[in-house]
Formats: C-alpha cells, sequence, structure tokens
C-alpha cells in the first residue's frame, strides 16, 4: 500500500468517530435542519477534497523515485557504438533495455539485457557499425528503460550523438543557416566550399523555388581517398561527392586548395541539387527517378563532365545505352554501366531542356512531388510517355551519315558552290543553242 492509500485509510476511520454536531453551539444541537445534517454527513468528503486539490503533498505525501540512473555513449568511427548505464534503486534491479534510432535503420533497435537482481549496475552493450551502417555526420537518439522486482520503471529522456568523422579536426565557417567544415589550417579551402553555396544557390532555385535545409552542413575532406574511405566505412558507394538530404549534409573533397574553387563549383552545386529536390518533394523524393535526380544535378555543375560526351557517344555507336525505363530505381552497380547510365541521365535532361524549355523541368519537379512516379512524370509534365521521349532523344544522338553531316554542318554553303558552278559553267560554255 502506497503512503497516500495509508493516510487515507487513517483519515477515514477517524471520521466515523467525529461528531462536528458536539462542537457547534447549543443551538444546532436541538434538531438541527434537513441542510445542517446534509452538510454533516459529506463534511468529512468536501474536506478531504479541499486538501487534495490545495495540499497535495501534505495528503499523498512526497513520491521517492524508486530508481536512480544515468547513461553515457562513444564510439570509433565505422567500428562499433558503446553504450553504458549505470543505475541504483532500494529494491534489486532485474531488467534494462537499451532503445536505438537513426534516420538510416528501419526500425527503433531494442536490447533487452538481463541483470541478476542487483540493486546497483553498470552495464555496456554495444552496436557493431559494421552490420548497422549508420550514415556519416547522421544523429543517433538512444534511450533505457530500467525495472526493478517489484515492478516499479524508470525510462530514461531521449539522448543524442552526433555520428561524426573524429579522426579529423574540422574547422568551421557559418553564413546563414550554412556550416563549412574542412580540415588542415587553410582557411581558402572553407571560404571556397562557401562562396561555391553562395554563387549555386539563386540558380538552382529558379527551376526548385525552395530553400535548403537549415543548418545546411558541408564537410570538406583533403582528398578523394579519404572521402572514399569515410563512405565505404558505412558500406556507402563512392562518386565523387555524397549527399543526405534527410541529415541536411553534403561530403565533398578539395585536394589541392589553389585549386579547390574548380572543384568545389562542380562537386557542390551537384550535391547541393539533391537537397534542394529533396525540400521540394518531400515524402515522395524516394520515388524520384534516379535519372531525373542525377541529371539534374550535373545540369547545375558549373562545368560539364567532359567525359560524359566521349562515353555517351560510344554507347550510342554501339548500341549499348540502357533504357530509361531501367534506371528509375537505381544505377547499375558495374562501374562502366553506371558511367554510362551518369552519362545518359545528363544528356537526357539537358535534351528536354533544350527541346521543352526550363517550364518542362519545372513541371516535371512539381509532378514528382505531387506522387508522379518514373513512368508517368514526363506525360503529366510534357505529354510524352518516357518510351517516346527515350526515342525522341536517341534519334537525336544517333550518328548521321557523310551526306548527312555534310548537308547539317554546311549545307547553305553547299548550295552556293553548286549555283557558282552552274553560273561559271554558263559563263564559259554559253548558253545550249537550239536547232533552227
Amino acid at each position: 500500500m502506497n503512503k497516500g492509500v495509508l493516510i487515507l485509510a487513517e483519515y477515514k476511520w477517524h471520521s466515523d468517530h467525529y461528531n462536528p454536531i458536539a462542537l457547534m453551539p447549543s443551538l444546532y444541537k436541538s434538531r438541527p435542519s434537513r441542510t445542517l445534517r446534509a452538510i454533516t454527513k459529506f463534511l468529512p468528503i468536501i474536506t478531504l477534497i479541499l486538501l487534495t486539490l490545495f495540499f497535495p503533498n501534505m495528503v499523498y505525501g512526497q513520491e521517492e523515485m524508486p530508481i536512480t540512473a544515468k547513461s553515457e555513449v562513444d564510439y570509433r568511427y565505422g567500428q562499433i557504438m558503446r553504450f553504458r548505464l549505470s543505475a541504483q534503486s532500494e529494491v534489486p534491479i532485474e531488467n534494462a533495455t537499451l532503445f536505438v534510432r537513426a534516420p538510416e535503420l528501419p526500425n527503433t533497435l531494442t536490447t533487452e539485457v538481463e541483470i541478476n537482481s542487483k540493486k546497483e549496475i553498470q552495464i555496456e552493450q554495444s552496436l557493431d557499425l559494421t552490420q548497422y551502417r549508420l550514415a556519416p555526420f547522421t544523429t543517433v537518439t538512444y534511450w533505457w528503460l530500467v525495472e526493478d522486482k517489484d515492478g516499479n520503471a524508470v525510462t530514461l529522456p531521449e539522448a543524442h550523438i552526433d555520428y561524426v568523422h573524429d579522426q579529423y579536426t574540422w574547422e568551421k565557417l557559418e553564413k546563414d543557416g550554412m556550416v563549412v567544415f574542412w580540415t588542415g589550417d587553410d582557411a581558402s579551402v572553407g571560404q571556397a566550399a562557401m562562396d561555391a553555396v553562395v554563387k549555386a544557390l539563386p540558380r538552382q532555385q529558379s527551376y526548385i523555388p525552395f530553400e535548403p535545409p537549415n543548418p545546411l552542413r558541408i564537410y570538406v575532406y583533403p582528398s578523394a581517398d579519404d572521402l572514399r574511405a569515410a563512405l565505404r566505412l558505412t558500406g556507402r558507394d563512392w562518386v565523387g561527392g555524397h549527399a543526405h538530404p534527410d541529415l541536411g549534409v553534403i561530403l565533398v573533397s578539395a585536394t589541392n586548395p589553389r585549386t579547390a574553387a574548380i572543384e568545389l563549383e562542380k562537386t557542390i552545386p551537384h550535391e547541393l541539387s539533391h537537397m534542394l529536390l529533396y525540400e521540394a518533394t518531400g515524402a515522395n523524393y524516394g520515388a524520384i527517378p534516379i535519372w531525373f535526380d542525377e541529371g539534374l544535378a550535373t545540369l547545375f555543375e558549373e562545368a560539364a563532365n567532359g567525359d560524359y560526351e566521349t562515353i555517351l557517344e560510344e554507347a550510342v555507336i554501339t548500341n549499348s545505352t540502357i533504357p530509361f525505363a531501367e534506371l528509375c530505381q537505381s544505377f547499375p552497380t558495374e562501374s562502366s554501366k553506371a558511367l554510362i547510365a551518369y552519362a545518359q541521365s545528363s544528356s537526357f535532361i539537358r535534351y528536354i531542356q533544350a527541346e521543352y524549355g526550363n517550364f518542362a523541368i519545372l513541371q516535371m519537379i512539381r509532378a514528382l512531388a505531387d506522387g508522379a512516379d518514373c513512368q508517368s512524370v514526363t506525360t503529366r509534365a510534357i505529354d510524352r510517355t518516357l518510351e517516346e521521349l527515350n526515342e525522341e532523344w536517341l534519334e537525336d544522338l544517333s550518328p548521321q551519315s557523310f551526306p548527312e553531316r555534310l548537308w547539317q554542318q554546311g549545307g547553305i554553303w553547299l548550295v552556293a558552290v553548286l549555283v557558282g558552278f552552274f553560273l561559271m559553267s554558263l559563263f564559259f560554255f554559253g548558253l545550249p543553242r537550239s536547232k533552227s
């Protein structure tokens, strides 16, 4: 029985022997009125209610916390994350449960730890980061539930830890909700990254009229190899940069401070495009065709990838292009085919822009935000099926015969030359004479 119930029971026993009439003037002792008898009957209950409302601690007493506990966490990037719990209780503790949540995990991880009835515990539970591949710079949320032998339980408040790549010492530059991190002592790298964002944002917002996440965090690794190693430790593939739109994180690299501006003006706009498209489409971002997401990102790069043109030309000649219907959810894992997919996507978006205008791109984004899928987005935006556009695009790229190329590149000059020869022949040989 808890203390509040005990006090209530004691008060009720005394109320059975309590006679308020005996304490009142003699006027009320003789023949009390019906109203007075009603008040007398319910006076103990009224008094208890008033005491409960205005003096709750006096009636029920101070409730003590039966269990006290605290927790902490640390990690080795890409290897292991350790959660520690220390708890004390007047009653032996029998059970502790750890809960872990992160954006990359499909469900909240739950781990129950059995304890052999101890009043004081210190336990550690590990999360294998080679099995659970957390995204770089994600935020991990965790909490504990502790229960004792009598059924008392305490749930610790949710705690958070940022999964930062702690192998490096990161410098920081902030501006208008954007935060750039880089390594080393050369501040020009951080400034070049910030300049690349500021320069790219207005142009991209003319296509995608949304604000980037706040804060937008950009981490600049000292080399492509360092970035590749960081992503591989977390089970990610590497191309040239990486974006986590749901986390508001962009990962890029800049090897040489002297060429950092050129590198970052290519990679940062590409990854920023993914961020804005995520903000524009919200919950439907996961259904966006990969060819559209990557193709649009290459459209915003300051300098086009020169290798794409060569790769695409060879694919067209050898008839090894990939139908865009097969590039809806993912790109091929084989590197040579993946490069063809990137080259195609870049060319396809530029073709749509050239043939149907910037408004067509904006209409496609709106359709995707409204739930359009890979097959329906082109129909809803520009009244062309994906297969029809695919054929149009291929026809535009198909190699031409020598006469066709000659006519396309200099048809008007060819006509001028032929006319010139005809006039010269007339001048030298004259008009043919008719027979009389």
